[in-house]
């Protein structure tokens, strides 16, 4: 079984939690160890949903008002 990986970011996160559903769903993996990644990766989603909340937050919208002007605006508003 791979080493835990430390969370560095969104992007080795994401790619540890694929690399966890695929060993779990190998079936291959003793119970004791199973629970192990489960645990593991219910960590690595609680991070990624986190990073995600805050990207999200941080971009921004470009758009032009009736008068033509653009105005950088957070997105959803």
């Amino acid at each position: 079984m791979p080493k835990k990986k430390k969370t560095d970011n969104f992007e080795t996160a994401a790619a540890r939690l694929e690399e966890i559903v695929d060993i779990i769903d190998s079936g291959e993996l003793p119970l004791h160890e199973t629970i192990n990644l489960y645990k593991e990766g219910i960590e690595l989603a609680s991070f990624c949903a986190e990073d995600l909340q805050k990207a999200e937050q941080e971009v921004l919208e470009l758009r032009k008002t009736a008068d033509g002007v653009f105005e950088l605006i957070k997105f959803d508003e």
